[in-house]
């Protein structure tokens, strides 16, 4: 089992992700990309003391780009996998 240190990252705080939250009590994580939905629900659980439901994980593929202050060198953003996980009703996450 992976420490929860190593599998999540960093809570995504986006528009989506505080709709989720408030409307549907789901939280969505930077997770490291080897990290199993097995692993996130364990990491979740044990980090913030609720109980998960549910984790659907998903992969946001590189995406290139081109910088012009480098004379138009190619670039590309950075590989990034997601963990939306659903929590029990009435548990919650502090995330602010």
């Amino acid at each position: 089992m992976k420490e929860s240190v190593t599998v999540l990252k960093e809570a995504l705080l986006t528009e989506k992700a505080t709709t989720l939250s408030s409307n549907f009590n789901q939280y969505v994580f930077s997770v490291n990309p080897s990290a199993t939905k097995r692993n996130v629900k364990d990491a979740v659980e044990a980090a913030f003391g609720v109980s998960v439901l549910n984790v659907n994980t998903l992969l946001v593929k590189p995406k290139s780009k081109r910088d012009r202050m480098r004379r138009n060198k190619l670039g590309h953003t950075t590989h990034l996998k997601k963990a939306i996980v659903k929590l029990k009703a009435g548990d919650a996450i502090d995330l602010a």
